[in-house]
């Protein structure tokens, strides 16, 4: 064979030996992407299981609201209870503008387990003490499980806050301008039991509305919202869930402030 011949061939192999050496390292590179996704679905699952364990043994705790309170509610000379506004009532601006005015629902906690859980509350949770006076709910508290009769054990408080008739005055505004309400009553029931690895629960509250409006026969003048002439009732100018949307927190270990995700091993039972 002529030097030509020989370079000719030799150029061949070099380029199949790169083309050997590239396949080979496209080959670890795509198992290496397999192996990286079966750890990650692999690792889901063991989420997914372990969640489900801890869903299993979670206690079963409900948090809900009653119907706000209507009509809204004055201010009382001795706290609680608080009592609604007279019928027809008004606030002549600006000397009334800074009246206060109460919205109100009560919260209901009920635990449907047969052991105690504990309950945290945050924002505008009050309770009436012996004394009637608002006080701010008691933070934390046991609420006893389930009675011998079935009944579940159950914890009350109050969602409420005063607002003067000119931030209620800006609600409306508000509302009519297709706005956020600028004024709202804001709350948190966060409960667990006294498992270590275990689930935490919170429920975030809200309410709102704008239950005054200008008297459309007198300037300056705002009056509660009218009954509808369909019958409902002026309850509806108010915003609320009676099913507060629930929050569940899955923890590998309260104590250490560790939680079941992708960053924390998975607890083996």
């Amino acid at each position: 064979m002529n030097e030509d011949t020989w370079t000719a061939i030799s150029a061949v192999a070099t380029a199949a030996s790169a083309v050997t050496t590239a396949l080979a390292f496209g080959g670890v590179v795509w198992q290496s992407r397999l192996t990286s996704k079966a750890l990650r679905v692999s690792q889901t699952v063991a989420l997914d299981a372990a969640r489900s364990r801890l869903d299993a043994g979670a206690p079963q705790v409900a948090v809900r609201l009653e119907e706000p309170v209507w009509p809204p509610l004055a201010a009382a000379q001795f706290g609680m209870p608080l009592n609604p506004w007279p019928t027809g009532h008004s606030w002549h601006f600006p000397r009334g503008q800074d009246d206060r005015t109460f919205l109100q629902a009560e919260v209901v906690v009920e635990n449907h387990s047969s052991w105690p859980v504990q309950a945290q509350f945050e924002g505008d949770l009050f309770v009436s003490g012996e004394d009637r006076r608002i006080h701010p709910a008691p933070t934390p508290v046991l609420v006893p499980g389930r009675e011998a009769s079935g009944a579940p054990g159950t914890l009350r408080v109050y969602l409420q806050k005063a607002f003067s008739t000119q931030e209620l005055a800006e609600n409306h505004d508000a509302h009519e301008n297709g706005r956020p309400l600028p004024h709202t009553v804001t709350g948190a029931v966060t409960v667990h039991d006294d498992r270590d690895n275990g689930i935490v629960d919170t429920w975030n509250m809200l309410l709102t509305g704008h239950p005054v409006m200008p008297d459309p026969d007198r300037g300056s003048v705002w009056i509660v919202v009218p009954d509808h002439i369909d019958g409902r009732s002026g309850r509806r100018s108010l915003q609320y869930d009676l099913l507060p949307p629930r929050e569940r927190t899955y923890w590998v270990s309260r104590r250490r402030m560790a939680p079941l995700d992708q960053d924390h091993p998975v607890p083996v039972e």
